[in-house]
């Protein structure tokens, strides 16, 4: 029997068995607006934004926002700016600059959703903001209101609206669809490491019931 052959075979076996290495998940959900009345307005002098806990290690691979078309149109741009909680409502001029900041692209009615690769370097809590640079990136889309503050399967910590002078003022009165997802590290289970000493023992025996190779 060619013991090598056999045993590599079922080690690679096992390991595609093996759990991901990595696991995605929200940290931030508000889930889709189900809210009534009047939705806040995107545009160059409106932003609206959203607070989440994110741990140091963890990579944000997406960011969303729930966006009806208003009297903005499919194609219109926006940005996706995450800033540290200190300073946050500070005066837009002395406002720390944002860590981390994507681009936005209005498709359709409902989530519209960038694909990002940010790793966080401190744990702590942070905004997700949504700003438009200027009117020739989007005449106006509008942010449907969730039906509470606390909805969605990992509410915000909280919500903010700035207005034209770009300070932004915190308030629950504006919550808003906004998702932040994340994949956080998971270590392997002790039954992968008691696999792999299985497999060498196996191995080991393999080997020698073989016996020393034939004199040619």
């Amino acid at each position: 029997m060619k013991y090598p052959s056999a045993l590599i075979a079922s080690a690679m076996a096992a390991v595609l068995l093996i759990p991901g290495i990595a696991n995605a998940s929200f940290v931030l959900d508000t889930g889709a607006p189900t809210g009534t009345g009047a939705p806040l307005s995107l545009n160059s002098s409106q932003f609206v934004a959203g607070e989440f806990a994110a741990t140091a290690g963890d990579t944000i691979v997406d960011l969303s926002a729930y966006l009806t078309q208003g009297v903005g149109e499919p194609g219109d741009t926006f940005t996706f700016d995450i800033y540290s909680n200190t300073g946050f409502t500070s005066r837009a001029n002395s406002r720390p600059a944002a860590v981390y900041s994507a681009n936005g692209t209005f498709t359709a009615n409902g989530w519209n959703t960038t694909a990002v690769n940010w790793t966080p370097t401190a744990t702590g809590d942070y905004w997700l903001a949504l700003q438009v640079g200027s009117p020739l990136n989007t005449r106006g889309l509008d942010a449907p209101l969730e039906s509470s503050a606390t909805s969605g399967t990992a509410p915000a910590l909280g919500f903010a609206y700035a207005g034209t002078n770009g300070q932004y003022t915190v308030s629950s009165a504006f919550p808003i669809g906004l998702e932040v997802s994340d994949t956080a590290p998971v270590p392997l289970p002790a039954s992968f490491f008691l696999l792999l000493s299985g497999v060498g023992a196996a191995f080991g025996v393999g080997l020698r019931r073989r016996g020393p190779p034939l004199a040619g």
